[in-house]
């Protein structure tokens, strides 16, 4: 487990304030800042399209892992 301290919370504020981020989507930019933050760079969902708007992290889906 991941702690969420500061460095998250202003991570997880530049994310939302450069992409313009609204609503639920506000939930992914706080897991991208965690990534971001203890730099994490690879995402295993089956939501890729949630996350291309953030570069640097890898999405890989299911099939993706399957197939390797």
């Amino acid at each position: 487990m991941l702690i969420e301290n500061l460095a998250v919370h202003k991570e997880w504020r530049r994310l939302i304030i450069a992409h313009s981020v609204r609503g639920v989507e506000t939930y992914d930019a706080r897991l991208v800042a965690v990534m971001k933050t203890y730099g994490i760079t690879h995402l295993l969902t089956v939501n890729g399209d949630d996350f291309k708007r953030y570069p640097g992290i890898t999405i890989m889906s299911p099939e993706e892992i399957i197939r390797a």
